[in-house]
């Protein structure tokens, strides 16, 4: 008696999806037709889909993209970040975009975010859930990540007189240990899904988005990342191949 009841606050979690206009290797990419629907809705769904999202942020610098997401998925649950041209060119990271702009995005809504690059179609809602999941139970940071597809190992550099020379010195390629089985496998950041804190963005320190975070490892065929007309066709190939039903 005579005690206020102890409030909870909810965990606040907002998706972040950037899809600029004006791409230089492959014209119009963010809304090229895979399988059926524009590129950037197989982002946008995932994250709209997913229980753990209260609003999903859809950034951009044009209209007719912000006109194509909510012809697809509606305005319930999603929202616009309109971005000048001096926020969206090419040469603009979107790590030092969203640290930059945090109160402008984010306002004072949301305590955390996850993001996910629309160039990476096929992380599913179910990925989502599983990243953001993580990130609860271990209060760190998170970055999505897959295996190299051929031992990292084997890398090696051409030098001006056109030789090689190898990237390590315990190369295989050098040693002779060449079994596939004997090399340690080895991952890399495949851009489908970050999560972390909001206020972790106001760190000065904070340099990318993989400091202090975990890998959340997703297989290989959910991180295709389109970056030219090949990665399309491969695209295009794997989802009409109905892998993914």
């Amino acid at each position: 008696p005579g005690c206020l009841p102890r409030v909870v606050r909810r965990m606040s979690m907002a998706a972040f999806v950037p899809a600029r206009s004006g791409s230089k290797r492959l014209p119009g990419k963010n809304i090229k037709d895979l399988a059926g629907k524009p590129l950037v809705i197989w982002t946008l769904e995932a994250f709209v889909r997913a229980p753990s999202v209260d609003r999903v942020i859809f950034s951009t610098d044009s209209e007719e993209y912000w006109a194509l997401a909510k012809r697809y998925l509606g305005e319930e649950k999603l929202v616009l970040d309109f971005r000048a041209p001096n926020e969206a060119g090419d040469k603009v990271k979107i790590f030092d975009y969203i640290k930059d702009a945090r109160e402008k995005i984010f306002e004072q809504h949301f305590s955390d975010f996850v993001m996910g690059l629309p160039t990476v179609p096929f992380r599913g809602t179910a990925h989502v859930e599983q990243a953001i999941a993580l990130y609860k139970n271990t209060r760190k940071p998170i970055f999505s990540a897959t295996e190299y597809g051929f031992p990292i190992s084997f890398a090696f550099h051409v030098t001006d007189d056109g030789n090689w020379e190898p990237a390590s010195k315990e190369s295989p390629m050098t040693t002779g240990n060449t079994r596939s089985q004997d090399q340690r496998p080895a991952y890399h950041p495949n851009g489908a899904i970050y999560v972390r804190s909001v206020s972790s963005l106001a760190d000065p320190n904070l340099k990318t988005l993989y400091d202090g975070a975990l890998p959340y490892v997703m297989d290989r065929k959910f991180s295709v990342d389109i970056d030219n007309e090949v990665d399309f066709q491969v695209a295009t190939a794997m989802a009409h191949a109905g892998i993914f039903s």
